[in-house]
C-alpha cells in the first residue's frame, strides 16, 4: 500500500502544475487565476477526504477503481480547459464573463483534487489498519510529490508538451493497478489494459492532437510550443503574422508600436551610442533601433525558445538588424544581466503589464536602481505600460502613478506620452520636452517611418492629453512599486475584476493605504486571536489540535508564497523553476513526518517531552517569519539553492507540528485521517488565497512575516 501513496503524492503534484499551465494559458497568463486555482485545489482535497471518511468499506479493488477514474477523468480534463471558451460560448481571444471563469475553474479543479483526497485517504486507512501511523502515510505521499514535482521539471526542461506530460501522469496511474494484479477483478485488470493502451495510442498522434486542441482557440494557428515561460502560439492570416504568449497577443508584424516606442525615446538622446533592449525585441523593437547608426546593440531575452519558434516569422528587417555586427542576442535574465553588464546610452525595458509577479519584477524600485545605474551620465531608460487613451479609472490612474513615483525617485526628469500605449522616458538630466528641437533631430537623422513625423512629434507634444496626463500622473499620491511591496499588483488585481464588474472601476483601492495601520492591525488581532485560542483551549469541545493544524497549513502555504516571490523578484522568472521549488516544500513535509514518527515509535511519548517538541516547532516557524526578509537578503538563500533550501526547511517545520498534533494521544489513527488532513490542507487553501489577494498586497511580505509570527505564537496556547 505504501507504493499506492507515493504515486498518489507523485501525480497529485504532477498533475496539480499539467492543469494549472493550461489554466494559466486559458486565462492569459493573469497570475490571480493560478492562486485561486491552487486554492480550489487545495479545497478539492479536503473535501475528498471528507467524502471518503463516511465510507465504511476499504477495499484494494475500490482503490483501483479510484486510479482508473481519475486517470480518464483527467485527460478530459486537459480538453476542457483547451474548448473552455467554445463550451460556455465565449469568442476566443476575449475575457470570459466572471461566472462562466470561476464556473470553468471549478468544474477542471475541483474533480481531480477532490478525487485524489478521496484516494489518499482511503489508501492511508489501508495503510494504518496496518498498525501504522497517519505522519507515516503522509511523509509517503509526500515523497511522491517531491519526484512529481521534479519530473514535471524534467519533462519541459527534455521538451515535452504539457498535452505529453498529462498522457505520461495518466499512464503512471493506470499502471500502478498492476501492483495488485493477482487480487484485482478480472474486469479492473482487463480496464485498465485497455487504458494503457488507448492512451500508448493517444500518445503516438499526441503532436496531432495537441495542435489541433490549442487551434481551438486559434483558428489560424500555424505553429504551438510548450516553453518554460508559458505557451508561444502563431497564427498567420495574410501577410500578418502574430505571436501569442499564454494565449494573450505579444505582438504581430503590422503594428506601429515598436516604431513610436523606439522613435520617441531616442529622440531624448542627441547622439546615442550604444542601446540595451530588455525583453520582446522581436516584436520589431530591434529593426526599429537597427536604422541608427549604433555602435553596440545588445538585446537580453530570458525565453531562448520563444526566438527559436519566432524566427522562422520574424520580418526580413528583423532578420537583417540580428545578422548585423553591431548586435548581440543574450539569453539571461533582464535584471540578472544588470548586475555585471556594462553601460549604454539607451536602456528599452519591454516588459508587460505588472499585472502578475512575473512581470511586476521590471517596474520595481530595485529595478530601476539597477538601470539608473548602468546609463552613461546622459542616458535615457524608457518603458512601454498599456493604459487607456482618452479616460483613465481611479485604478489604472493609482496604478500607473505607482510607476511613475517610483521612477521619480531614481531618475531626475521622467516624461509620460500618452496613448493606447503610454511611454514613459526618465533620464539623470533635464529631458527635452521642445518639439521644435525633437523635430530637428528626426529630421536630420533621415529616418525612414509610418507614423512618427515632425507633424507627429509635435502633436504628441502639444496634445491635451500630454498636459492632462502628466499633470494627473504628477500631483497624484500613492506608494511606490518595491520589491517586498508589490503595490501594482493589488491595482492590477482590481483593474482585472473591474472587467466584469464595472462598478469597480470607480473604487480608490489607495484610500486602503492611505487609512490602514499595520500597528493597530498587529494589535487588534493579536488580541482577537489569543481570546480565541483561550477558549478553544479551555473548551471540552476537542477542535484545538484541529485548528493548530489548520494554522500549520496557513502559515506554511503563506510563507511558501512569500519565498517563492522573492526568489521570483530578484533571482529569474518563476515558472522555469516552479516544479524544484514545490519539489523542496514537498520534501521537507516527508522528512518532517518521518523524523517526528521516528521519534514517536521510539516511545518518547511522555507530556512533556512530546509537549516540548511541539514548542520548538512553532517557535522555529516564528523566527523564520519574523527574520524572513534579513534570510533571503543573505547571499546563501538568493539563489536557487538557498531558496530550495529554505522551503525545505518550513516544510520540515510544518509537516512537524502536523504530526505532532496528530500522534499526540491519539490511539485511533484511522479516524484521525480525514479531520487532520483535511485542516492541513484547507489551512493551505485559506493560506494561498489570503496571501495573494489581501496579505502580500496590501501588507507587503516583511507586514506579512509579522502578522504570521504572531500567528505562530499564540498558537503555542494550542499545545
Amino acid at each position: 500500500m505504501a507504493l499506492y501513496l507515493f504515486v498518489i503524492g507523485f501525480i497529485s503534484i504532477l498533475g496539480q502544475v499539467i492543469i494549472l499551465r493550461e489554466l494559466n494559458t486559458a486565462f492569459f497568463g493573469i497570475e490571480l487565476i493560478y492562486i485561486l486555482s491552487l486554492g480550489i485545489w487545495l479545497l478539492g482535497t479536503a473535501l475528498g477526504v471528507l467524502i471518503d471518511r463516511h465510507s465504511k468499506k476499504i477495499s484494494v479493488n475500490t482503490l483501483n477503481i479510484y486510479f482508473l477514474t481519475w486517470g480518464i477523468i483527467f485527460l478530459i480534463d486537459i480538453y476542457f480547459i483547451r474548448s473552455i471558451r467554445i463550451i460556455f460560448g465565449e469568442s476566443p481571444g476575449t475575457y470570459m464573463q466572471f461566472v462562466n471563469q470561476f464556473s470553468g475553474i471549478l468544474i477542471s479543479v475541483l474533480p481531480v483534487s477532490a478525487l485524489l483526497g478521496l484516494m489518499f485517504s482511503h489508501a492511508a486507512r489501508i495503510y494504518i489498519s496496518g498498525k501504522r501511523t497517519l505522519v507515516k502515510s503522509y511523509a509517503i505521499e509526500s515523497a511522491g510529490g517531491v519526484i512529481g514535482g521534479f519530473i514535471s521539471t524534467l519533462l519541459l526542461g527534455l521538451d515535452f508538451q504539457n498535452f505529453e506530460s498529462a498522457l505520461f501522469c495518466s499512464l503512471f496511474a493506470f499502471s500502478v493497478i498492476y501492483y495488485s494484479y493477482t487480487k484485482n477483478k478480472f474486469i479492473i485488470n482487463f480496464a485498465a489494459a485497455i487504458l494503457f493502451a488507448a492512451v500508448i495510442l493517444i500518445f503516438i498522434f499526441s503532436s496531432s492532437i495537441d495542435f489541433k486542441m490549442t487551434k481551438l482557440n486559434h483558428p489560424n494557428l500555424v505553429e504551438t510550443k510548450d516553453t518554460p515561460y508559458g505557451r508561444v502560439s502563431i497564427t498567420s492570416l495574410g501577410e500578418q503574422i502574430s505571436v501569442f504568449e499564454n494565449d494573450a497577443l505579444s505582438f504581430e508584424n503590422e503594428s506601429i508600436e515598436p516604431e513610436e516606442f523606439v522613435q520617441l525615446a531616442l529622440l531624448q538622446h542627441p547622439a546615442p551610442k550604444s542601446v540595451l533592449v530588455l525583453g520582446s525585441g522581436i516584436d520589431g523593437t530591434i529593426s526599429e533601433i537597427s536604422k541608427f547608426n549604433f555602435e553596440r546593440i545588445d538585446y537580453v531575452e530570458v525565453n531562448n525558445k520563444l526566438i527559436d519558434i519566432s524566427n522562422k516569422y520574424l520580418s526580413e528587417e528583423t532578420h537583417l538588424a540580428f545578422m548585423s555586427e553591431n548586435f548581440k542576442l543574450i539569453i539571461e535574465d533582464p535584471r540578472s544581466y544588470l548586475k555585471n553588464c556594462p553601460s549604454y546610452d539607451i536602456i528599452l525595458i519591454g516588459a508587460a503589464e505588472p499585472n502578475s509577479g512575473q512581470s511586476n519584477r521590471f517596474f520595481t524600485k530595485e529595478f530601476f536602481e539597477q538601470c539608473s545605474a548602468k546609463l552613461n551620465p546622459s542616458g535615457i531608460a524608457a518603458v512601454r505600460l498599456r493604459s487607456a487613451e482618452n479616460l483613465w479609472t481611479p485604478q489604472l490612474t493609482i496604478r500607473n502613478t505607482s510607476i511613475y513615483k517610483t521612477m521619480k525617485n531614481i531618475f531626475r526628469d521622467i516624461i509620460v506620452l500618452p496613448g493606447s500605449t503610454n511611454i514613459l522616458i526618465c533620464s539623470k538630466n533635464k529631458l527635452e520636452k521642445n518639439p521644435t528641437i525633437l523635430s530637428k533631430r528626426f529630421t536630420e537623422r533621415k529616418i525612414n517611418a509610418r507614423l512618427v513625423s515632425p507633424q507627429f512629434i509635435n502633436y504628441i507634444f502639444t496634445n491635451d492629453r500630454f498636459f492632462q496626463i502628466n499633470h494627473i500622473i504628477s500631483t497624484s499620491h500613492t506608494e511606490m512599486n518595491t520589491d517586498l511591496k508589490p503595490v501594482c499588483y493589488q491595482y492590477s488585481a482590481a483593474m482585472w475584476l473591474s472587467k466584469f464588474f464595472p462598478d469597480l472601476m470607480q473604487i480608490d483601492v489607495s484610500g486602503f493605504n492611505k487609512k490602514f495601520d499595520i500597528r493597530k492591525f498587529t494589535a487588534i488581532s493579536t488580541l482577537l486571536l489569543t481570546i480565541g485560542f483561550f477558549f478553544i483551549r479551555i473548551s471540552k469541545v476537542g477542535i484545538g489540535r484541529y485548528i493548530l493544524v489548520f494554522i500549520a497549513g496557513f502559515v506554511g502555504m503563506v510563507f511558501e508564497t512569500m519565498v517563492i516571490l522573492f526568489y521570483q523578484s530578484r533571482s529569474g522568472i518563476l515558472y522555469q523553476n516552479i516544479g524544484i521549488l514545490l519539489t523542496a516544500f514537498m520534501a521537507g513535509l516527508s522528512l518532517g513526518s518521518i523524523a517526528l514518527d521516528k521519534i514517536y515509535r521510539l516511545k518518547i511519548k511522555s507530556k512533556n517531552t512530546f509537549r516540548t517538541a511541539g514548542y520548538i516547532l512553532i517557535l522555529l516557524l516564528v523566527f523564520i517569519n519574523l527574520f524572513l526578509n534579513e534570510i533571503t537578503n543573505s547571499s546563501l538563500f538568493s539563489n536557487l539553492a538557498g531558496t530550495s533550501f529554505l522551503l525545505m526547511v518550513a516544510g520540515v517545520l510544518v509537516s512537524g507540528v502536523f504530526a505532532y498534533a496528530s500522534l499526540f494521544r491519539i490511539d485511533n489513527q484511522q479516524k484521525a485521517v480525514a479531520p487532520f488532513y483535511s485542516a492541513d490542507v484547507l489551512g493551505g487553501s485559506f493560506g494561498s488565497l489570503l496571501s495573494s489577494f489581501i496579505l502580500i498586497p496590501f501588507l507587503g511580505i516583511i507586514s506579512t512575516g509579522i502578522f504570521l509570527s504572531v500567528l505562530s505564537i499564540l498558537s503555542l496556547i494550542l499545545i
